[in-house]
């Protein structure tokens, strides 16, 4: 059995894979293909659409969607996620589905915007995400209790910093937000989360 190794890239969506797997004391490989790399047909053949991150496990099958790897990660180590069958795993389950499908999705709207209209729509489109997620950092907020699952902290909370760090004011995501603003600090404080951001490689392009 080999190890696992993690396709990325630097201060991306692979962000998270680094987090849960050094929290739980796991090591890894990681490798940062450029631009070119993964728009070859032998890198979609790992992923129909050239995305990553990629996550080859150590008996070689492989995964991709970030929900995807971390759902691997959180079953196969415990910490990182509440137990199956409890109210608290369903409120787990709700946020990260939040997370997956609305922060995020908004996110890349912000960053990617030549995906989804014109130049001349461009700013309408990057407001309305903006509004969109206001409404879902409000909720979030109100939900801290410190953690998402309430005392326990889980990978849904390493996976709210991630796209946290995507948002192009974080000073006003925080700013009236004194729960996300504390968890947030915390999640930069801890050794998983730092060691793994000062191994980052440096990026060369934007997104």
């Amino acid at each position: 059995m080999g190890r696992y190794h993690i396709i990325g890239r630097a201060g991306a969506g692979s962000l998270i894979a680094e987090f849960l797997f050094r929290e739980v004391g796991v090591d890894y490989d990681i490798s940062f293909p450029d631009p070119v790399e993964v728009k070859r047909a032998d890198f979609h053949a790992r992923n129909p659409l050239g995305r990553i991150p990629v996550l080859i496990c150590p008996d070689g099958h492989q995964i991709f969607e970030t929900l995807a790897i971390i759902n691997h990660i959180t079953t196969h180590f415990d910490g990182l996620a509440p137990a199956v069958g409890t109210p608290l795993h369903d409120r787990y389950s709700q946020f990260m589905a939040l997370l997956a499908t609305s922060i995020y999705p908004a996110y890349h709207r912000q960053h990617h915007s030549h995906y989804y209209a014109q130049e001349s729509g461009f700013d309408d489109l990057r407001a309305k995400a903006v509004a969109e997620q206001a409404v879902l950092y409000d909720y979030i907020e109100a939900a801290l209790a410190p953690y998402i699952c309430g005392e326990v902290l889980t990978a849904a909370d390493f996976y709210l910093y991630m796209l946290s760090r995507w948002d192009f004011n974080k000073t006003a995501i925080r700013a009236t937000r004194p729960k996300l603003d504390a968890l947030l600090t915390e999640l930069r404080a801890r050794p998983s989360v730092s060691q793994s951001l000062a191994a980052q490689p440096q990026r060369t392009s934007g997104g």
